[in-house]
């Protein structure tokens, strides 16, 4: 392996930033916060653990940006009834009014993505992609 393959997944994602940056500009949120209000929206009542590991962020960190985003008035965070150590957070009408916005960004990045790869390239894409994905978590979870 001479060690640049995985610098162009690097930089899609540099890319993929940038794009989201300027496409939602007036949007008072920074791209990571972006991901977690997409998540919260696509799974309401998720754990708050669980939306840790879903977006490979560390408990820390995802509370700083749960907290951000309770203070903006994008989601709001409720103790679980099964158990109350546990925080559940769901998306506000706020959030709920912004996602199909950051929903529309993604989709047009990733289809200006794939614009150019055929059917084949593209389920060869997402193969590989689930395969480093889950090394990668498989590395994480060995620190």
């Amino acid at each position: 392996m001479r060690g640049h393959e995985l610098g162009y997944l690097l930089r899609v994602s540099r890319c993929f930033d940038s794009y989201r940056r300027q496409q939602l500009k007036d949007v008072e949120l920074y791209p990571a916060l972006h991901l977690f209000v997409s998540h919260v929206c696509r799974h309401p009542g998720c754990a708050q653990e669980a939306l840790g590991d879903a977006l490979c962020v560390d408990k820390t960190t995802v509370a700083h940006h749960l907290a951000r985003l309770e203070e903006k008035g994008y989601i709001e965070r409720k103790p679980s009834p099964e158990d109350g150590r546990c925080r559940l957070v769901y998306p506000t009408e706020k959030a709920t009014k912004l996602y199909p916005r950051l929903r529309a960004a993604y989709d047009a990045f990733y289809r200006g993505l794939l614009e150019d790869l055929c059917e084949e390239d593209r389920a060869q894409v997402e193969r590989l992609g689930e395969m480093l994905y889950r090394n990668a978590k498989k590395l994480m979870q060995e620190l």
